[in-house]
C-alpha cells in the first residue's frame, strides 16, 4: 500500500504557508550536535507535502523494524498532475523496442528528466538526512529550482534506513557530552546486514532494498542515481565521479562518459561557491556490482556517488597538518583542503551544492538526458542481437529448484525480461527441454544480466585494489546451471512475470520418509522436524525421518520449498538419531559484526531457531548445559579475545569475550559441544583451543601488497575430501565456495579435512598468489574432547548470495552432532 501525503488541489507555489527546516525541528540542519530522528523527519516532511503543491510524499511500506518508509515527489504541479502518464513514458524511454518514432517526438517534447536522490543508507553517514530536508525544502520555495520544475522530476528518499537513522539518533544523544560522545556503535544499524545494505542491490534480500528497486526499474526508471554517502575524515573532504580504473567491461562507454559530464559537473559547482577539497578518479571504481549507484549503471542509468569527509557522528573534528592524508594537488584535486575544524554542516553544504548542480543540469539538458537514456537501451538490444552470448539459459533439473527460482525471481525484480519455453528447443547444437528459462541478451538492462551471469575477470592495476569484491557470478554461487548461448536459435518462448518453485511432493507410501538432504529446503524441513520433536536419523548417505507429525510437516515444505520426500514401509537403518532441535547459540560480539547478523538473517529464512548470546553470557561458563552449537561470526581473534577499547566505547560494551570467554568455550566442546567457526573466527578457535591446525594465510590477507595473497572477493573452486560426513551431507562433491580474505588450512591427526581448494582455484574475480591456498584444506572437523570444531575458510552464507553452501553450514549446526 502506498500512502501519500500532498497539498490541496488549487494551491500554487506562490501560496505556501511552507515551514522552513528550521521552525520544523527547532534547529537548523547542519548546526553542531544536533540530528534529527525519524519521527521528527517525517513529521517535517508530512507538513512540507501538506502545504506545497510541488511535493508529494508517499509511504512505499515498512521498513524491517515496522517504521514507514518515504519517497518524496518534488516537480511542478502540471507534473504532479500527470505523474502517472510521465511514469508510463520512462517506461517506454527505458525500453525502446516499443518507443514509436512519433511517441518518442512526443516525449522528447514533453517529458522531463528523472532523477533519484538517495540519503543515509549507511545510518552513521547521517548528514545527508539533514541535506535532504533542506534539499526539499529549497526545491520547493527557491525560485531559481522551482523554474526548473517543468523540466524534472526529483525523487528524494529521505533516508534508505530509517530503522538505522534512529539506532544512530538514540545513540548519539545518550553519549553527548561523555567520552563516548560520537563513538562507535556496539551493534549493526540495519538489524541484519549493517553497512551491507549497500552491497543488497542485485540480491534483492531485504524490505528497504526491494522498495526501492520497485521504484527503480518498475516504477520511475530515472535517468539518474544519486548515492550520497561519507568516508573517513583525513582525505579528501568530498569524491566525485569520474570514477577511478578498472571500469567493467558491461558497461557503455557513452554511460562513462556521460557519468563523468555529470560528476565534474557537480564538482565544478562546488569550486564555483568557494568549496575546495573536492577529489575525482580516487578509490571508487567502475568494476564492483551491488552497490545503489552500480547497479542503475547496468539499467542504463547514470549512477553518481559522493563519499564526503566524516565527523564524529554529529560532533566537530579539528584535522590539521600530519594528520591529513589528502592527494598531491593535481588534475584530479585541483584545491586541497586548508585543515581546519570540520562540521556535519559542512558535510550537508557541500552534499548540497552538489543536488542543486545535478538537478539544474538535468533540468538544463533535459532532452540530452532523455536521448542518451534511449540510445543506451538502444544500443543494448542491438548488441545482444550479435550474440556472444545470444542468451542465457536455466534448464530445469538444478540441484536445487529452489535457488533456481531464486536466481531468475532475482533478475525479474531488476527489470530483466525472462521467457519461458513452452517446448523443447535447440540452441548451439544441444537440446533443452519445455520449462528452460531463456535471459535474452537482446534486451535494455542486458548489462545487468550478463554481468549477474558470467564469470569476471578482474583486470588487476598495480596499487588499485578492488574498491570492494572482484567476483560474483551467481550461477556459480548459488549452484544454478546457466547456459552461454552464442548464436540466435529458434524456440517458442513466453514472457514470465514471476518464477515459483516446483511444487515438490511424497512419493510412495509408507510411515517413514527418506530424504536426500540436496536442497536447502530439507535443511528447513530437518530444522521443522525437529523442533517438533520427530525423529531425525542420519544414516549413510541418507537422511530418515519418522513421528506422527513427519507427514504434515514434510508435506507442507516440500511443496513450499520443491524437494521429494520417499515415504517407506521399510525399517529404519542404522544410524545416529536425534530428537529434538540442537540447541543453538549465535555470538554476536559487541563490535558490530555483518557476518554475524547475515547469519540471523539465514537461519530465520530457513526457520532454523538459535539465541543471541553477548560476552557477558560466554563469561557465565557452563555453556553445555544451555548449548549443542556454538557459531562464532567472522571476525578477528583478536576482536573477538579483546573487543573494542573502553576509551572507545562504554565498559559493559568493551573488552570481548576475555579469557574468561575462551575459557568457557573451550569448556563447551570438550564437554561435548559443536563450535562452528566462520572464516577469520577459525584463527580464534586454532590459537585458544590449541587445534592440529595451521591457517597458512594467517597475516596474509591484509592488503593487496605484491608480496601476499590476495583474494578481496571471488569464488573458488573446492572438492570435497574423504568419507561422507554429516556436514557435508547432500552437498556435491564439487562445489564453488566465496572467498573474501578467508582462511585456508594444513591439518594434523585427528583433525578430518572435508573440503580443499582447487588446483588454479579462480573461477570469477581475482587472486594473487593462488599457489598458495591450492590443495589446502577449506573445510575442516576437529576432535576436541567429547566436542568438535568446525572450520570454514570461506564465506558460506555471504550477503545471502552463497546458497550452493548454505546447505554445509545448515549440516553444520543440525547434523553436525550426528
Amino acid at each position: 500500500m502506498v500512502l501519500t501525503a500532498r497539498a490541496p488541489d488549487g494551491l500554487t507555489a506562490q501560496q505556501l504557508p511552507l515551514p522552513s527546516p528550521l521552525a520544523g525541528l527547532g534547529f537548523e540542519p547542519g548546526a553542531d550536535s544536533m540530528l534529527a530522528d525519524w519521527g521528527q523527519i517525517t513529521t517535517y516532511l508530512t507538513s512540507v507535502a501538506e502545504a506545497s503543491p510541488l511535493v508529494r510524499l508517499d509511504t512505499l511500506g515498512r521498513t524491517t523494524l515496522g517504521r514507514p518508509f518515504l519517497l518524496l515527489t518534488i516537480t511542478s504541479p502540471a507534473n504532479q498532475r500527470r505523474l502517472e502518464a510521465l511514469k508510463r513514458g520512462q517506461r517506454l524511454l527505458a525500453d525502446p523496442r516499443g518507443l514509436r518514432f512519433a511517441t518518442l517526438d512526443t516525449l522528447r517534447a514533453t517529458q522531463p528528466a528523472v532523477v533519484l536522490i538517495d540519503n543515509n543508507i549507511h545510518s552513521t553517514e547521517i548528514a545527508s538526512s539533514l541535506m535532504g530536508l533542506t534539499l526539499a525544502y529549497q526545491l520547493a520555495t527557491d525560485p531559481a529550482l522551482t523554474r526548473l520544475l517543468d523540466s524534472v522530476v526529483v525523487l528524494i528518499v529521505p533516508s534508505m534506513n530509517p530503522d538505522g537513522l534512529d539506532t544512530v539518533v538514540a545513540w548519539y544523544r545518550k553519549y553527548k557530552g561523555t567520552p563516548y560522545e560520537g563513538g562507535p556503535l556496539p551493534w549493526l544499524y540495519h538489524p541484519y546486514v549493517g553497512h551491507d545494505d549497500n552491497r543488497d542491490w542485485f540480491m534483492v534480500t531485504q524490505v528497504e532494498t526491494r522498495l526501492v528497486t520497485r521504484v527503480l526499474y518498475h516504477d520511475w526508471f530515472p535517468e539518474v542515481v544519486y548515492d550520497v554517502h561519507q568516508m573517513g575524515s583525513n582525505g579528501p573532504r568530498l569524491f566525485l565521479p569520474p570514477f577511478a580504473d578498472p571500469v567493467n567491461p558491461n558497461l557503455d562507454p557513452m554511460l562513462v562518459e556521460a557519468t563523468n559530464l555529470v560528476g565534474t559537473t557537480m564538482a565544478s559547482a562546488l569550486s564555483d561557491s568557494g568549496y575546495t577539497g573536492v577529489a575525482q578518479q580516487v578509490t571508487f571504481d567502475l568494476w564492483w556490482h551491488g552497490g545503489f549507484r552500480s547497479v542503475p549503471a547496468r539499467h542504463n542509468m547514470i549512477g553518481i556517488l559522493s563519499e564526503a569527509a566524516s565527523v564524529r557522528l554529529e560532533s566537530p573534528i579539528t584535522l590539521t597538518g600530519d594528520a591529513l592524508r589528502q592527494p598531491a594537488r593535481g588534475v584530479n584535486y585541483p584545491a586541497p583542503w586548508p585543515g581546519g575544524t570540520w562540521r556535519i554542516g559542512d558535510i550537508a553544504r557541500y552534499e548540497l551544492v552538489a543536488a542543486r548542480a545535478l538537478v539544474r543540469l538535468a533540468a538544463q539538458q533535459r532532452q540530452a538526458f532523455l536521448d542518451r537514456f534511449v540510445t543506451l537501451g538502444q544500443r543494448a538490444v542491438e548488441a545482444g542481437l550479435q550474440g556472444d552470448p545470444f542468451a542465457y539459459l536455466l534448464p530445469p533439473g538444478a540441484r536445487d529448484p529452489e535457488a533456481r527460482a531464486r536466481l531468475a525471481t532475482v533478475l525479474l525484480q531488476s527489470g530483466v525480461e525472462v521467457q519461458r519455453a513452452e517446448s523443447a528447443f535447440t540452441a548451439d547444437g544441444q537440446g533443452y527441454p519445455a520449462g528452460t528459462l531463456v535471459v535474452p541478451m537482446a534486451q535494455p538492462f542486458r548489462a545487468h544480466a550478463k554481468d549477474l551471469l558470467e564469470p569476471q575477470r578482474y583486470p588487476m592495476i598495480e596499487g588499485k585494489p578492488p574498491y570492494d569484491v572482484a567476483g560474483w557470478t551467481l550461477p556459480f554461487t548459488m549452484n544454478v546451471p546457466a547456459v552461454a548461448v552464442r548464436a540466435p536459435f529458434a524456440a517458442r518462448l513466453a514472457h514470465v512475470d514471476t518464477v515459483v518453485v516446483p511444487p515438490g511432493r511424497i512419493v510412495g507410501t509408507g510411515d517413514a520418509f527418506e530424504l536426500d538432504n540436496r536442497t536447502n529446503g530439507e535443511s528447513s524441513a530437518i530444522a521443522a522436524l525437529l523442533a517438533a520433536g520427530q525423529q531425525v536419523t542420519v544414516a549413510g548417505e541418507n537422511v530418515f525421518v519418522r513421528g506422527p507429525r513427519a507427514r504434515a510437516i514434510l508435506s507442507g515444505l516440500a511443496t513450499r520449498r520443491g524437494f521429494t520426500a520417499r515415504a517407506t514401509r521399510a525399517p529404519g537403518r542404522a544410524g545416529v538419531t536425534r530428537r529434538s532441535l540442537p540447541r543453538i547459540a549465535i555470538y554476536q560480539p559487541w563490535t558490530a559484526t555483518i557476518d554475524e547478523g547475515w547469519t540471523r538473517w539465514l537461519f530465520e529464512q530457513y526457520g532454523i531457531a538459535y539465541t543471541t548470546v553477548h560476552d557477558s553470557d560466554l563469561r557465565v561458563g557452563k555453556l553445555r548445559d544451555r548449548f549443542e552449537v556454538i557459531m562464532l561470526p567472522d571476525e578477528s581473534a583478536e576482536r573477538l579475545l579483546n573487543g573494542v577499547d573502553s576509551t572507545r566505547i562504554p565498559s559493559q560494551f568493551a573488552g570481548g569475550m576475555g579469557q574468561a570467554g575462551s575459557a568457557a568455550i573451550s569448556e563447551f566442546v570438550r564437554g561435548g559441544g559443536t563450535l562452528v567457526c566462520l572464516d577469520g573466527a577459525s584463527d580464534f578457535a586454532i590459537a585458544q583451543l590449541s587445534l592440529p591446525v595451521t591457517n597458512v594465510l594467517a597475516g596474509e590477507a591484509s592488503g593487496p601488497q605484491s608480496s601476499r595473497f590476495y583474494a578481496p572477493g571471488s569464488v573458488f573452486a573446492a572438492a570435497l575430501e574423504g568419507q561422507p560426513s554429516p556436514i557435508t551431507l547432500g552437498v556435491s562433491d564439487s562445489l564453488y565456495v566465496y572467498f573474501q580474505n578467508g582462511g585456508a588450512f594444513e591439518v594434523r591427526s585427528p583433525g578430518r579435512v572435508l573440503a580443499r581448494y582447487s588446483a588454479n582455484p579462480l573461477r570469477s574475480g581475482y587472486v594473487q598468489h593462488a599457489e598458495r591456498i591450492e590443495g589446502k584444506a577449506a573445510l575442516v572437523e576437529v576432535p576436541v574432547g567429547r566436542g568438535r570444531v568446525i572450520l570454514f575458510g570461506f564465506r558460506s552464507q555471504f550477503r545471502g548470495q552463497t546458497q550452493g553452501t548454505f546447505k554445509l553450514l545448515f549440516n553444520a549446526v543440525l547434523l553436525s552432532g550426528l
